[in-house]
């Protein structure tokens, strides 16, 4: 998210700066009345032109024929595209993108055959929402909301095509490094971290340790460190829904529109991050304590 605002930050100095200049220069041609340049009122419109076109553009690959990509990714404004919204192709079944989107008629440096086609993947029923992959962009949730200004509904248990990389990650802060954890997957760092914090946690032995570090040392996660893990996780998953942002304390602050809108988006993102984490835990304790098998 960091990494998203800063990159936001610059192209709105760029563009603040110029039409700063713009104005000023304008302001010098005048005799009768000179307007008053107020920087911040320029930033809020640069940030409110850089919404419009970050929210409502795609991105296409450019590619021949043959499939040979050529020049970089176009950024494109289509009516009435715009208004498709966003399903996962990742997923099977109900609310997965029953279409895809790309450019076709290109040539090689020529667009002017080009075309925008939107095709349906399978049979789409009469009224049914006609629903695209927003790509990469839209993964995970912060990416999404940062891109296109809402949080995505993925359903962590939905049936995923093979061999597709997870849908949706969270934030896990363990002795004060970071972490992005999806349901199904243990990042090894993350093991390690654990595995020093589990021998101070439940008085764990030299020797003990020393054969939890050699099982962990030989890609094992084992079901002492898992509990750590899961305990971390249901912790952080837990202040997710109880921890508020210190944020602007007037008294009208709920009269302004703009104000719930984003406190209602953070809210969202915060459960899908929730969600996420719950969920990982609870595979995690399911590892420790394993069912059963079922005497025939």
């Amino acid at each position: 998210i960091d990494s998203a605002y800063f990159a936001r930050a610059t192209a709105v100095f760029t563009l603040t700066d110029e039409l700063k200049q713009v104005l000023e220069d304008n302001n010098d041609q005048k005799e009768d009345k000179k307007e008053k340049i107020a920087t911040a009122d320029l930033e809020r419109k640069c940030h409110d032109a850089l919404d419009i076109v970050q929210t409502r553009a795609c991105r296409v690959e450019r590619a021949t024929e043959d499939g040979a990509q050529w020049g970089p990714p176009l950024r494109i404004l289509a009516p009435i595209f715009d208004f498709i919204n966003h399903a996962s192709s990742r997923i099977t079944g109900q609310g997965s993108a029953n279409a895809e989107f790309g450019v076709e008629n290109e040539q090689m440096c020529d667009m002017h055959e080009a075309k925008l086609v939107v095709r349906a993947l399978r049979d789409i029923d009469e009224g049914e929402e006609v629903l695209i992959d927003y790509g990469d962009s839209a993964r995970p949730a912060w990416r999404c909301l940062t891109s296109y200004g809402f949080v995505p509904d993925y359903d962590l248990d939905a049936d995923t095509n093979d061999e597709e990389p997870i849908e949706n990650v969270a934030e896990l802060w363990m002795n004060g490094l970071r972490f992005d954890v999806d349901p199904n997957s243990v990042p090894y760092d993350l093991v390690e971290v654990a595995a020093a914090q589990t021998m101070l946690d439940y008085s764990v032995d030299e020797d003990e340790f020393a054969k939890e570090e050699e099982e962990i040392e030989n890609g094992m996660l084992t079901p002492l460190v898992a509990r750590t893990i899961a305990d971390r996780a249901t912790e952080a998953a837990v202040n997710l829904v109880i921890e508020t942002e210190e944020g602007d304390s007037e008294e009208d602050v709920w009269d302004k529109a703009e104000f719930v809108q984003a406190a209602s988006l953070a809210n969202r993102l915060r459960w899908s991050q929730h969600e996420v984490l719950m969920k990982f835990a609870k595979n995690l304790r399911e590892l420790c304590n394993p069912e059963p098998e079922e005497e025939d």
